[in-house]
Order: structure tokens, then C-alpha cells, then sequence
């Protein structure tokens, strides 16, 4: 696996860095135009090779200078000598404080993942991975994003989430992030080949976790199921069926595409909810719970565990431990929501 580098921002000791090559450089320029000015028959070339000489003390190599010559030879001498010990220095602090900050970088990025727990594991961070990390950090929801380009990897962090630079098909990168403690995982890499083996590694170490995955082809759609992914995405059939609801459905796609961002009133999400075994409102029915009135909060589905959806369940149906609830609810009442439904007597 290789190594994680963090992109490091434009340090002080890089602005030094830049002015002091640049001053070089001049320096250079300056001491071999005065020489071929005070030596009027040296060339530019055997100026150039005389003032480097000087700067690296390798020494001159050619005739003797006239009075001019000798004083803009210890100009050069004092200044460029001077600027080249400075470049090397700040080239070994450079290196020496990035390897000092990328160690403290991959540390400090260990200790997040370590303390994260019921997280996301994102494989891939390609277009749609990032509009994938941009939900789950809208919805609040922990997650790593595992990449094994750097440039991809460098454009997670850019964007604020914390990222992984490794095979997200190798058990030990699955492990590193913490794959026994996550709650899903989503793979949409480039290849469906890595999407299956990705799949296949993460049901091997995580029989529990959710798994959802990308199929670019439609013959790799059966090949992740067998594989043990949970949910398979053709972003074509998705995208397609989308546009045909579009124009056949408009309302309808409105109503789902705007529900958390209705202009001038309270926002809405879909929200699913496990309802924790000895819950407070375990065996008691919707009737009683009164959600509608109590939190504006309207139960649209209900999944008894190990059996199937009711949608629009009645008013009389009783809740039991690990119903799955689906609820249309305002943003501001979900952690009131959650809490009801988790509260122990």
C-alpha cells in the first residue's frame, strides 16, 4: 500500500524558499552581464561559467580578471555564495518539516478514524463520488473517503473530509478505516472489476455492513449482487428513469428533488429510523404516539424486522423493536424523533 501524503499549504519556509532561488538567479544573471561589461573580451558563456564557478567555489579556471573584474568577482563572491547557503538551508528545512508534518498529518488522520464509529466507508471519490461525500456530510454523516490517486485523494481533503490514500480492495486499507465498526459502505471506483473486489473484501471482513455499489455495465450488475453487495446503481438506468419521471411526472420529481430545500417554509427529509428493542414507544400503536400533532411528523413506511414494507401503515398499527420507520418529518424535529424512538423506559 503506499504511503498517505498530506497536501501541504504554502509554508513561510516556502515563501523564503522562493525568494532566495529567485535572488539566485538574478544574482547569476547580474554578475555575468557586469563581468562581460568590466572583461570586454569575455564571452556571455565564459562570464556565466566564471560567476558559477565563483558561487560554487569550484574555482575559476580562467585568466586572470582586470581591477573591475576582481571587485565584481567578490561582489559575486559575497552575495551568491551567501544566497546558495541560504537555498540550501531552506531546501533541508523544507524537506525536514514536511516529513515532520506529514507524520503528524497521518497521525492526527489515524485518530479520527480510530474514534470513528456507525461511519461511511466511500471508495472512489470520481464525479459522482464527490457529489455522493457531499450528501452524507449534508446529512451529517461520518465518513472516510478511500482513494488510490493522489490527485483525487489531495481533492477530498481540499474539500474538507478526511481521506485515505489506499487499495479499497485490500483487506488492510478496509481494516485501517475501520471497516468492523462502519455502518455502509459505497463503491463507485472507475472499474467495475474493483467495485466486485472491493465488495467481495468487505463482506468478507464485515458480514453486517451495508454495501452499495456502482455497475457502469449492466453484465456486472448480477456479478456485484453474487458478490454480496446489498444495492447496485447503474447510474444510466437511474439517470434515465429520472429524465423519463421528469417529463411525464413533473410534480412528482418537484416534490422529491425539493423536499429539503422548500423556499419560504420549514424543510422537510425523508429520514429512516431503527426503532431500539425496549424503546419507549414499543407496543404502542401511531394512534397513541400522535406524531402528526405532537412533532409535524407523518410515518409514510414500516418495516417489521425480517418482513416487508407497509406503506401508509394505519393508525393502529403497534411499533415493536427493530421496526424500520420511514418518516416524512421537518429537519428541526429528527433529533427529537430519534430520541423518541431510542428512549428507554
Amino acid at each position: 500500500m503506499r504511503e498517505h501524503f498530506i497536501p501541504l499549504p504554502k509554508s513561510q519556509t516556502g515563501r523564503l524558499l522562493v525568494g532566495a532561488v529567485t535572488f539566485l538567479i538574478c544574482s547569476v544573471a547580474v554578475g555575468t552581464l557586469a563581468l562581460m561589461l568590466a572583461e570586454r573580451d569575455m564571452t556571455r558563456l565564459e562570464a556565466l561559467y566564471a560567476v558559477l564557478n565563483t558561487i560554487t567555489t569550484v574555482g575559476r579556471g580562467l585568466t586572470e580578471f582586470s581591477l573591475a573584474g576582481k571587485i565584481i568577482n567578490m561582489v559575486v563572491m559575497v552575495v551568491g555564495i551567501s544566497t546558495a547557503m541560504l537555498v540550501i538551508g531552506l531546501i533541508t528545512r523544507a524537506m525536514v518539516e514536511g516529513q515532520i508534518r506529514t507524520l503528524v498529518g497521518r497521525r492526527r488522520m489515524e485518530r479520527q478514524i480510530a474514534n470513528l464509529n456507525k461511519h461511511v466507508l466511500l471508495c472512489g471519490y470520481g464525479r459522482m463520488g464527490r457529489v455522493i461525500a457531499r450528501e452524507i456530510a449534508k446529512n451529517r454523516g461520518p465518513f472516510v473517503v478511500i482513494e488510490q490517486d493522489n490527485e483525487a485523494l489531495a481533492q477530498a481533503e481540499e474539500d474538507g473530509h478526511l481521506a485515505f490514500l489506499g487499495d479499497a480492495a485490500s483487506d488492510e486499507t478496509l481494516n485501517q478505516c475501520g471497516i468492523e465498526r462502519a455502518r455502509a459502505l459505497i463503491s463507485v471506483t472507475s472499474s467495475d472489476a474493483d467495485n466486485v473486489f472491493v465488495t467481495l473484501s468487505a463482506r468478507q471482513l464485515n458480514p453486517g455492513i451495508r454495501i452499495v455499489a456502482r455497475a457502469n455495465e449492466d453484465s456486472a450488475i448480477e456479478k456485484l449482487r453474487r458478490a454480496g453487495a446489498d444495492r447496485v446503481f447503474s447510474p444510466y438506468r437511474v439517470g434515465a428513469r429520472q429524465m423519463a419521471l421528469a417529463a411525464l411526472r413533473p410534480n412528482v420529481i418537484d416534490f422529491l428533488t425539493e423536499i429539503d430545500d422548500a423556499p419560504g417554509a420549514e424543510s422537510y427529509q425523508i429520514e429512516e429510523l431503527r426503532v431500539e428493542p425496549h424503546s419507549t414507544v414499543c407496543g404502542k400503536s401511531l394512534r397513541e404516539l400522535n406524531l402528526s400533532s405532537m412533532l409535524g411528523v407523518m410515518i409514510i413506511g414500516l418495516r417489521p424486522q425480517g418482513g416487508r414494507m407497509t406503506y401508509n401503515p394505519p393508525a393502529d398499527t403497534k411499533l415493536d423493536g427493530n421496526d424500520i420507520l420511514i418518516a416524512l418529518a421537518p429537519t428541526s424535529r429528527l433529533g427529537q424523533l430519534a430520541e423518541m424512538v431510542a428512549a428507554k423506559p
